[in-house]
């Protein structure tokens, strides 16, 4: 019973931590002391109490969809849409098989042939992910970090814990998480990008086409990957009549 007491001090912890974080940049954008960045985001926050510059939370439907997904910088947004066209990478791996993973150097190309030499392109040397769950069977989404060495940290992968933690049981964990579409209402990932373009757009080619959503989705990505064009930006031109699948 201490022992149990114990881990969920130290999850309130952590989630008190993080709120600090998010707080304290809020304080300074505010007051004016910061005028260089935008608005400061909870991700951002997130990748402070890890310890790491970039991060990714995606948040899926009940349905496996993707429908949140919160980037802290340039190379976790590149290395999130890499596996959104590709197919394959971590999250897809971690909501397949709801277990973690750590994935290093040359592993990244030999795990995700299509996704690892992308992303090591871009500079990624180490890849943390792991499953946003909660019991009994529930899960959210998934976590991932994104390291610049071959070799991620033991201090970036303990702390990595504690905040999927943290997230899983605290601050995704509140009354009317999901919204009547099924999509995910989290406050404190309000700044995220919900994926309303590509949604929309997958929508258009379901109805033009006469086919499922998810095999509308399929088709943007092979376009986006045959066209070497982000998959927002293909969705946009499909919205704004400029593309046809």
């Amino acid at each position: 019973m201490a022992a149990l007491h114990r881990r969920l001090e130290a999850r309130h912890l952590e989630s008190a931590r993080l709120q600090e974080l998010y707080a304290s940049r809020l304080d300074i954008w505010t007051s004016g002391r910061d005028s260089t960045t935008a608005w400061p985001t909870f991700i951002d926050a997130i990748t402070s109490a890890i310890g790491s510059r970039s991060a990714a939370v995606t948040l899926l439907t009940d349905d496996g969809i993707e429908s949140v997904v919160a980037a802290s910088d340039r190379t976790a947004r590149l290395a999130h849409d890499v596996e959104f066209v590709m197919g394959e990478g971590p999250a897809h791996d971690v909501a397949s098989a709801m277990l973690p993973l750590r994935v290093d150097g040359p592993a990244l190309k030999q795990r995700w042939p299509r996704y690892g030499p992308v992303v090591v392109e871009y500079g990624v040397g180490s890849v943390i992910s792991l499953p946003l769950r909660q019991e009994p069977g529930g899960f959210l989404g998934a976590l991932s970090v994104y390291d610049p060495t071959p070799a991620g940290t033991a201090s970036v992968q303990a702390a990595t814990i504690r905040v999927a933690d943290a997230l899983t049981h605290t601050v995704l964990n509140v009354p009317g998480s999901i919204a009547d579409d099924d999509v995910p209402a989290v406050p404190m990932f309000d700044e995220a990008d919900f994926l309303a373009t590509v949604h929309q757009a997958a929508g258009i080619v379901s109805a033009t086409l006469a086919c499922k959503m998810s095999d509308a989705m399929a088709m943007l990505r092979a376009r986006s990957f045959a066209d070497g064009m982000p998959v927002e930006t293909l969705a946009r031109r499909v919205i704004d009549g400029d593309a046809q699948i």
